[in-house]
């Protein structure tokens, strides 16, 4: 499984992630008081970062939104909940993963 994530999987992602948590606390307060309130809308905030993204080409929105979409998952909304899924359940990709073509 080491291997797997050597290539699929980013350690500076999380330490980028981790480090604007840390600002974001102190600039916005604690995330439980901002999300789990609904007093800051995580869902809307992080699709901000991705629209930005798309303009500017900046990762650092796509940074920002996995932190909110964390946030949204760390607090969700009443009716929102973790369920897994197999394939028949998920929602599939855009574009042909390599595996399908085999």
């Amino acid at each position: 499984m080491d291997n797997v994530l050597k290539y699929s999987y980013s350690e500076q992602f999380d330490k980028e992630r981790k480090a604007r948590i840390e600002v974001s606390h102190y600039k916005y307060g604690p995330a439980r008081d901002n999300f789990a309130s609904g007093r800051v809308d995580a869902l809307a905030t992080a699709e901000l970062c991705i629209d930005a993204f798309k303009k500017d080409h900046n990762t650092e929105h796509l940074v920002d939104a996995a932190n909110y979409l964390m946030f949204r998952y760390m607090f969700p909304m009443p009716g929102e909940f973790f369920k897994p899924t197999d394939s028949n359940g998920s929602v599939g990709t855009v574009g042909t993963p390599i595996t399908m073509e085999r």
